[in-house]
């Protein structure tokens, strides 16, 4: 598992698919960051939910990385400046 701070530069609806369509904006269910890091631009696409819908341009957040099962998963989350990170 791999933790990163980061800032918030970009918050975005990124293009979803559904049967070979594109979805219209209303009806999808990711969202995307461009995040500002110590090692460059991380570029984020997940799926929404109620916390990370509420993070916007400019607020720092915390970035966990970690492989389950042969499979990566990324969680982001407000950073509140816990000083246990």
């Amino acid at each position: 598992m791999t933790k990163t701070i980061g800032k918030v530069i970009e918050v975005y609806i990124p293009e979803q698919y559904k049967n070979g369509g594109l979805l219209d904006v209303m009806h999808r269910t990711n969202i995307g960051f461009k995040i500002m890091t110590d090692g460059g631009i991380k570029n984020i696409k997940i799926e929404s939910n109620e916390l990370n819908s509420k993070i916007m341009k400019n607020d720092l957040v915390l970035i966990i990385e970690q492989d389950i099962s042969d499979k990566h998963f990324i969680d982001i989350e407000a950073y509140e400046g816990d000083e246990n990170e």
